[in-house]
This record gives structure tokens, sequence and C-alpha cells, in this order.
């Protein structure tokens, strides 16, 4: 990836991570300390914690958790060793909560209690209390306990009989470990025969597995759930009995597993013991004449029970005309010496409700179905995902899409080299297809753009440089756009790193590719996300109209991100693809999902100007848990230095 495209996709990213921190804040699910409808139960999930830490924590406590990192030998103070067997000693779980929420400014731990929701910070709770128990220490620990307490407290902790105390209520997370053993062995708790005093630290750590999910390092379906999936055609309302039907399971940003159906008569699939917690997510999936259509997001609301979910498909039979390109985007990059370097991305639409299979001038020769005219001049053309001559071919330098576009939209990214010839190079090619908007960037580092037709935008600041920025609208089918790049010299050469080979680059919507660079997924899914940042920042003339399309936009971003996992799998299971690369391929398209399930999640409950975000001091991801203490001095100075210990 050459780098103005990937200083374009490291912009992406933080902006769509800034989303998920403030989506993540009080507007969602309380955690159950609170009470509400919520059964009684863990507040925390250890394994949910570990994905935040790694995060948002690691860079200054390390990856470990024990303290150990660069970030933190230029900290003024000794941060705390979380795997201590000892850390805990004399600490709450409220008390570590409090600092994660409230932090300690003195000592260079930031606040979270804007930036995460109440859940996530119970969520890092309880897997830093996990640091230090080891699997055999707990493991002991559940042992006394059923041999001392289950008969009076249940197996659960929720007591036998109503006079015995639940163990599951959130009040003990307020206590710490001396003063829970202070309350079994109080003259108020009966007499628990055989039981040792040096059993009473593991008794303690046992009982915290009720209150505080320390223990929860697996992710596990369970709940009271039914997802009810039906499918139908769209185009013509029938239903389809007899569908196989897959059920794609997320817990926060991870994919956690599959479920599989076949639909009945009526059309429906039933999927049970489901959790119904609003952190989980289901999206439907099946195949239709080999394309495989999917459902919108489905997630429950509190005190739901059942939801109920669609996954529609199409018959072919949509013309050319249905084909339009929503928007597309050209992208600049100057770091090649001799060359530009330009990556495309559209957005193309079929606006019929059946399936364009293209056209076949040739009989023998595959579909045509979109086509791309690159510039003559092109080299090194690639496309996203997949090797000229498969789905994507080459036809001089036209790319051709030969795969059926179903309703709805498809995203693909190509890119290219052009030559440059005396300091520039034009940049232009025709647009097959009605194109509602087209937007130009191009790294602002003393390059001129001759673009009179374009309309000239505020440049776009980033971190990673300034792009100028140049947008045309309403384009007819067959129009030319073209811009001329010049004063390209050695002094405009933005790379100072060895260029990598080029890759093959697309997303594949029915079947989306996976790019070979990590950053990519995030360019694709960010393309909505850009252009309502920069219509908002730069006063587009449609503005409204971007702000009312972002619901449609955002499903768009869902259906292919959902696809590309699916396709990933199937690659893997294929042989196709290497575990390394497949584990770093599919988490990045998980995060993007729950990104973008948790960006909509905060659209609907809060009205966030972006204007006021973007004036909010963000803070480093980095936490620090219990480097610091309450302001009581019976606990001033505990736990202050457990590194040593």
């Amino acid at each position: 990836m050459t780098r103005t495209i990937a200083r374009i996709a490291s912009f992406l990213i933080l902006f769509s991570l800034f989303f998920w921190g403030i989506s993540t804040g009080p507007g969602t699910m309380k955690a159950l300390a609170q009470g509400g409808d919520q059964p009684l139960g863990p507040v925390g999930k250890a394994y949910r914690g570990q994905s935040l830490f790694s995060q948002r924590c690691a860079s200054c406590h390390g990856e470990q958790g024990d303290g150990k990192s660069e970030l933190a030998d230029k900290l003024p103070d000794t941060l705390p060793d979380f795997t201590a067997r000892d850390y805990t000693q004399g600490k709450s779980p409220q008390f570590i909560f409090d600092v994660i929420t409230n932090g300690r400014m003195d000592r260079m731990m930031p606040p979270w209690g804007n930036e995460l929701s109440e859940e996530a910070r119970w969520d890092l709770t309880a897997y830093i209390w996990s640091l230090s128990q080891s699997p055999h220490r707990v493991a002991a620990a559940e042992r006394i306990y059923e041999q001392q307490c289950a008969s009076c407290h249940g197996s659960s902790g929720a007591g036998v009989e109503a006079d015995v105390p639940d163990l599951r209520d959130p009040k003990w997370l307020q206590a710490t470990d001396d003063e829970m053993v202070a309350a079994v062995t109080s003259e108020a708790h009966p007499t628990v025969e055989g039981l040792q005093e040096n059993d009473l630290p593991a008794l303690v750590l046992a009982v915290r597995r009720f209150s505080l999910g320390f223990d929860q390092t697996q992710v596990a379906v369970e709940g009271t759930g039914d997802v009810s999936v039906l499918a139908k055609n769209g185009t013509t309302g029938e239903i389809l009995a007899q569908q196989p039907v897959r059920l794609l399971i997320f817990q926060q940003e991870q994919f956690v597993n599959t479920k599989e159906g076949v639909t009945d008569d009526k059309g429906r699939v039933h999927f049970t013991g489901l959790p119904t917690n609003p952190t989980w997510a289901y999206i439907a999936e099946t195949t239709y004449h080999d394309l495989p259509y999917h459902s919108e997001v489905g997630q429950f609301t509190p005190g739901q029970e059942t939801l109920e979910m669609t996954v529609a498909v199409y018959d072919p039979g949509a013309t050319r005309d249905a084909i339009s390109i929503d928007r597309a985007h050209w992208l600049i990059d100057i770091s090649t010496p001799g060359f530009v370097d330009v990556g495309e991305v559209y957005v193309f639409a079929n606006s019929a409700n059946r399936v364009y299979t293209g056209e076949r001038p040739d009989p023998n020769a595959a579909a045509r179905v979109l086509e791309i005219p690159l510039p003559e001049d092109a080299v090194g053309i690639n496309v996203e995902g997949q090797a000229m001559g498969d789905r994507f071919q080459l036809d001089g330098t036209t790319v051709i899409d030969t795969q059926p576009l179903a309703p709805g939209t498809v995203q693909i990214f190509l890119r290219y080299a052009l030559p440059v010839t005396h300091g520039q190079v034009t940049l232009g090619h025709p647009l097959p297809y009605y194109t509602r908007m087209l937007n130009l960037l191009a790294p602002d580092v003393g390059i001129s753009v001759d673009a009179p037709d374009w309309n000239q935008d505020d440049p776009i600041s980033t971190q990673g440089g300034d792009f100028l920025n140049y947008t045309l609208f309403d384009l007819p089918a067959g129009a030319s756009p073209q811009a001329v790049i010049s004063g390209i010299s050695e002094k405009t050469i933005t790379s100072d790193q060895e260029k990598e080979a080029p890759r093959e680059v697309v997303d594949r919507n029915a079947a989306p590719g996976i790019s070979g660079f990590p950053a990519f997924p995030w360019i694709v899914s960010g393309v909505g996300v850009l252009l309502l940042v920069a219509s908002m920042a730069l006063g587009w003339r449609k503005h409204q109209q971007t702000l009312a399309a972002m619901p449609l936009i955002r499903e768009e971003q869902k259906k292919a991100l959902t696809a590309q996992i699916a396709a990933l799998d199937e690659a893997f299971e294929a042989g196709e693809l290497p575990r390394d690369q497949y584990d770093e391929q599919r988490n990045l398209l998980k995060l993007q999902l729950i990104a973008l399930l948790q960006e909509e999640h905060a659209a609907r409950d809060d009205e966030v100007s972006l204007t006021a975000l973007a004036e909010t001091p963000k803070i480093h991801p980095e936490e620090e848990a219990a480097s610091a203490q309450p302001p009581s001095p019976p606990q001033e100075d505990a736990g202050h230095e457990h590194g040593a210990d």
C-alpha cells in the first residue's frame, strides 16, 4: 500500500475507533451493578476485558499486565504488576473499577469514564483481577466451595433457600478479600465444619466468581433468546422453504460462532438458547443461485426474548440501466519515484429488485457485469482480493467484474500507477455509469492540481498530513473527468520507506475479497465515514442528503463485511490462506463490523455533534487501573509497587 493511501487509511481507522470509543460511552447498556431488569450475574467478563486491555492498556501496562513496557519506563511512577499474586490484597473490585473510571492524573493515569461503557470497565476490572490468579488456584478454590458452601449457596451462588445471601449480588464487589473473610467467620454466619483457616483465601476467590467474572475466559453462547429467521425471495415475495441458513454470532468485537439450520414450510428457521444482552449481534446468511445474501444486523433490546430477522434473495433480470456509481474516491499517492500511485474506490449500486448478470458480447466469454476503463498508460493494475483472470479480468486497461451484482451495493478498490512525464501526470478516464459523487484526494506536499471542472473544497487535515480535496456531482454515464497533477519532483516524494511489491486488491460484497494489506478493509468500510466527515467538515452542498443516506451506507458496509468474513473462512478451509494471515485478516474484519455496529447503536441512542466531539481531547489508549489509591487514609499506601513482589 502506498504511503498516501496508508495515511488516508490511518485517518479512517482513527475516526472509526473514535466513534467506537464514543459509542461505548454512557449511552450504552449499564452494568449489572446498577440493577435494572437484567438478571443477577457477573458484571464483568475477563475474555472481553482481555481484548480491551490489549487495545487500550497494554501500551503502558505491558502485554502481560506486568507493568513492563517502553512507555512505562518513561513514567515518573512505577506501574503495578497485575500478575503479582498479592496484587489484589487490600483492594476490592470496586476500587479497581473506580480507578479505571476516574483515573489518577497525578500518576499519569487518564480517566476512562467517558470513553468506555460501564460494562466495558467491569470487563477490564475482571480481566485485571484474573491476572493475579493462576488456573490451578482457581480450580482449587472451586473445589473448596463445592465441598463447604454449595449445599447452602448452590453451585450458582444464588442460594438454596430464600434467607441465604445471594453471592451474585453486585454489593460484594465493594468488599475486599479481608472483609469477605470476616463475613464468613462472623458470628452471624453459620459455622462451616471442617473449614481450615488457610482455606479462607481460596474460598473468597471462589465466591468472587459469582459477582465478578474474572474466571470467564471463554466465550459461551448461552441464554434464553430465540432468533427467528425468515428467508424469502425479494423479487417475487415468495418464502423459501427448506433453505439452508447460517447464523453468524458476534459478541462485542469478537466473532464467536455460527449456528446452522434449514427453513420450514413457512420459510422460517429458529435458533434458540442465545444471549439477549445488547452487546451480542447476529447476522443471518444464505446462498441462492451461488450468491450469498445476508440479513441486517440483529440485536436484542433489554427485556426482549425473541428477535425476528429476514434474509432476502433475488432472481436475475436487472438491466444495465439499474446500475450506477453511488460514490467514488480517487486517492493519489506520490511516493514512488517516476510514478504516481492511484487508488480508486467505487460503490456500485443496483437499484432494481433483481440481480444484474451483465452483458456477454461473446457467448464463450465471461459476462461483463461491471466495467471500469482505466487510463491507457496505467501499469500495475490490481484488484483487491483476487488475481486477475478469475472473478476480475483485464481487457487492455479495462477492469471487468464478472460476478453478478445483487440489489444493493458493492464496493471495489482498484490500484494502479501512472508514469510521470516532465513532472506531471494526467489522471482521467471514462465512467460508464451515472455517478452521483466523485471525490479526488491528493497529498498537499507542494504539487499542483489542475481540475477546472471540479469543485475545490477546503483541504482535509489528518494526523498523516493534509490532502487537497476536489469533488464532482451528478456525472452522466460516459463522462470522463480529468485532473492534471504537476510539480512532481524529488522534493514532493513522500516515501522514506522501502516500497513493497504491488498486491492484488478489491471488495467482493457477494463474495468479498480480503486485502493483503491489513489497513485496506478500514479504507473500504470507512468510505461512508469519510464521506460523512468530509461533508460535515467542508460543507458539501449535498450535506443533508449525505446525512440522510448514512443508515443505508451502514447497511451496505455491514453486508459487505459479513460476506468478507464468510469468504475468508471458505478460503482458509480450502487451504488458500496460512493460519497467521487468516487470523490477522479475520480479526480486522471483526473489529470493523463491531465498530460499525457500535456506531449504529450510538447513532440511535445519542444525537452526537461531530464538531463537539472533534473538539474533545482524545486520551491516549492506556489505563492505569491500580497505580493509585483511594483518598481514604487506611488504603493510601496499599499496593503501590507490586512489581517489586
